[in-house]
């Protein structure tokens, strides 16, 4: 067994987790046998810059992320596209084509922003089943305007926890995600900025039907959609990994 303090979970091509181990950055797939328990104790993960993460300067406990380090993450520059810290970057962000999606969770809504190319990837990372890329925009600025309006006009979700992911596993729906493309297409203010034959498209998930909810992981890894891991062990589970970030766990 090994200590790790957890930082991320992600569930890409191969699940993989990222940890600081020892003072040093370990990024391991998630193959085979796994166990990962729980000792109730987080501490600050750190943040990351452009040069890539770093660990929390004071060692911060109780907490998954501390003030400082929050303040210093470059996320808030892919989320907010807020440059204090890295004004060298903004020009780079705001002058490259984005695109606006719409996923699915049971009948909720979501709508995002991501790098055009990587619309499928990120709608995979969120573990959803069933998206739309709505709208191709050639800047920053633009996009997150015009998401911020989406949002405000047709009550689109700018986040969906994986708690009510995990409650709405087997009710996946794309008629909400149909509704809201025709809305759209429809809309006076909104139609000529939707992309030409958009259409809702599905993701595959190669995870059980049937499956227990566990707090900790202690298996086979059998699959992952978005931040919950399916793993065997006398029966099908799944854990909700984005709970373990910050954790000073046991792994093995």
């Amino acid at each position: 067994m090994r200590e790790a303090h957890v930082i991320s979970f992600f569930s890409g091509i191969t699940p993989t987790l990222h940890f600081w181990e020892c003072g040093q950055l370990c990024n391991e797939e998630m193959k085979g046998f796994w166990s990962v328990s729980r000792s109730g104790e987080k501490a600050c993960i750190g943040y990351a810059d452009m040069e890539g993460r770093k660990p929390c300067p004071h060692g911060e406990r109780g907490m998954m992320q501390c003030p400082l380090c929050a303040y210093k993450d470059i996320a808030r520059v892919h989320t907010r596209l807020d440059f204090t810290g890295y004004e060298e970057v903004a020009e780079q962000f705001l002058n490259r084509p984005y695109s606006i999606y719409l996923v699915s969770f049971g009948d909720l809504v979501k709508c995002g922003v991501t790098k055009r190319e990587r619309v499928a990837e990120r709608v995979k990372e969120q573990g959803a089943d069933f998206f739309v890329e709505i709208m191709r925009l050639e800047n920053g600025k633009d996009t997150y305007e015009m998401e911020a309006l989406l949002q405000n006009e047709y009550g689109f979700r700018n986040a969906i926890r994986n708690d009510t992911k995990l409650k709405l596993l087997g009710k996946e729906n794309r008629e909400p995600l149909e509704k809201a493309l025709g809305l759209l297409k429809g809309s006076v203010a909104f139609g000529e900025f939707v992309v030409e034959g958009a259409k809702v498209e599905k993701l595959e998930y190669d995870i059980p039907s049937s499956f227990e909810v566990a707090d900790e992981l202690e298996g086979k890894i059998i699959g992952a959609k978005g931040q919950l891991l399916f793993f065997e062990n006398g029966s099908a589970k799944v854990v909700n990994m984005k709970k373990m970030n910050g954790e000073i766990a046991r792994i093995n």
